[in-house]
């Protein structure tokens, strides 16, 4: 069970990292509530991005658990922002996801060494 959800933690960091780019976009493209959610979203990703690193520094498998569940928050966020009115390129989102699916199996040999060296940097 452990395994499952350190997977999932892993491919939502990879999705909010591939959304990550479009999301600041729509920061500057978008006004009114969805602009809030937008910038919402974005705030909880580099907030949960700390606590996941600072979750991979300590080693406590229970704080591992709960900062890779949280990667759900900003996801959520910038699909919840996504369905506000105005908001463009709504049609890019299907095409971010099969991005992210496609390359998450070489990212994440790749995330296996980088992630714990740049919790290593911060922490």
């Amino acid at each position: 069970m452990e395994n499952l959800v350190a997977l999932t933690g892993v491919f939502l960091f990879w999705a909010t990292l591939i959304w990550m780019p479009l999301t600041v976009a729509r920061i500057f493209r978008t006004g009114g509530k969805p602009q809030i959610w937008t910038i919402a979203a974005v705030c909880a990703a580099v907030l949960v991005f700390l606590g996941y690193t600072r979750a991979m520094g300590s080693r406590d498998p229970a704080e591992a658990f709960a900062w890779s569940v949280a990667w759900l928050m900003p996801m959520g966020l910038i699909l919840f922002a996504r369905s506000g009115v105005g908001v463009p390129w709504k049609r890019l989102d299907i095409w971010l996801f099969f991005l992210t699916l496609f390359t998450f199996i070489p990212a994440a040999g790749l995330m296996r060494t980088l992630l714990p060296r740049v919790a290593a940097l911060i922490w």
